[in-house]
């Protein structure tokens, strides 16, 4: 199975198929227009989930994750180039009493000619396109907010994300440590046409914990994940098979922290995916083998650090995916997304699965117009 599975994608890969397929459903990034200029419209986000995992093995934990996010947001455009909207995010968690999470949201955006700069409220999550070792799909529901500064680049020829989300400030003295997450998600575009879609996706995350006023006690700690890769994309729009894509990335971990705390200072994997982007369904094939890997953003699953037993590791780790998307938009503004994810541990020969469903309703409702 594993060699079928790998012949297939090296055979594909040779042919120059691949490239970047996305899921609107977990979408943010929305340019606006000169029309707009001087139009107040309420927003409605509401993002309903169920997540589940069947993991028994020792190395990611194995629950469930069932509720609703709701985002409601004023959005006044000011002219062509500036936009401002905030509100309140809420989460709930069913099986807990009243809202697990509950903030306010606030952004300002500036855009002109394929550049954006946000304060506040970042376009976060899915929207970076990193890859799953380095950021958990997970995300989304447990993540969602990033607050911060980021920048967003989508030109011809290049497509950029930096950010900076700040998790957790610090005062004179507090009893922790500031906490956030510098990365940037680039995808160099060498062919993008009807026909075929050929791009180099170049991406680095590091995950930070320190600062100079605090009195935890606790050393910096820096984790570094970086990754390189081709991704090509063949739009077929037959019948029945709609475009084919294959993506591969060489994965990177590194600890460079002065103290190391973590069980490997140094790792790196290999990550391939060959997806078939159907009339009805798609189907996913990915592969995963990583030495001493670990994403502190990504997912526990292809981690070398167990998530479940504190001190235990699996030095290699060598995985294979074969995953099942619906994703469909029912009406206008009404997206369903329900996957279907077991997956083959070759090492441990353990087989288990993990399913999701996703429901999102995201409105504009025009008010007035403010001159």
């Amino acid at each position: 199975m594993r060699g079928l599975f790998v012949l297939i994608t090296f055979c594909l890969f040779s042919l120059s198929l691949s490239a970047q397929i996305e899921y609107p459903i977990f979408k943010d990034t929305a340019t606006f227009q000169a029309e707009d200029s001087g139009k107040l419209s309420l927003q409605i986000d509401n993002f309903n989930y169920l997540r589940n995992y069947e993991y028994f093995g020792d190395i990611p934990l194995g629950y469930t994750l069932i509720g609703y996010q709701f985002m409601p947001q004023l959005k006044y455009q000011l002219n062509k180039y500036f936009q401002l909207k905030g509100g309140i995010f809420l989460r709930r968690e069913f099986g807990h009493k009243g809202f697990y999470q509950f903030a306010p949201v606030l952004t300002a955006k500036y855009q002109k000619k394929g550049f954006s700069l946000l304060i506040g409220t970042l376009e976060g999550a899915l929207n970076h396109r990193f890859i799953e070792p380095i950021y958990d799909v997970e995300n989304v529901i447990t993540h969602r907010l990033e607050q911060g500064v980021q920048v967003l680049l989508n030109k011809k020829h290049l497509w950029l994300d930096w950010y900076v989300d700040w998790k957790k400030a610090i005062e004179q003295n507090s009893p922790y440590r500031e906490e956030l997450t510098l990365a940037a998600s680039s995808r160099v575009k060498l062919i993008n046409t009807s026909k075929l879609a050929v791009e180099l996706p170049l991406q680095f995350m590091m995950a930070h914990k320190g600062g100079q006023i605090d009195a935890s006690g606790l050393p910096l700690e820096s984790l570094i994940n970086s990754a390189v890769g081709a991704s090509v994309t063949v739009p077929t729009n037959g019948p029945f098979l709609k475009a084919v894509r294959t993506e591969h990335y060489m994965a990177f971990y590194r600890d460079i922290s002065g103290a190391k705390k973590q069980l490997y200072a140094n790792g790196k994997g290999w990550y391939s995916s060959l997806l078939f982007k159907t009339k009805w369904v798609d189907i996913d094939a990915r592969y995963w083998k990583g030495n001493q890997f670990y994403g502190p953003n990504g997912g526990a699953l292809f981690s070398s650090i167990s998530q479940k037993i504190a001190g235990y590791g699996e030095e290699n780790r060598e995985l294979l995916f074969l995953s099942l998307i619906y994703d469909r938009q029912l009406f206008p503004n009404l997206n369903v997304d329900v996957r279907f994810e077991p997956y083959y541990d070759v090492r441990n020969k353990l087989t288990e699965y993990s399913y999701s469903l996703f429901l999102r309703f995201n409105k504009d409702f025009f008010l007035k117009r403010i001159k």
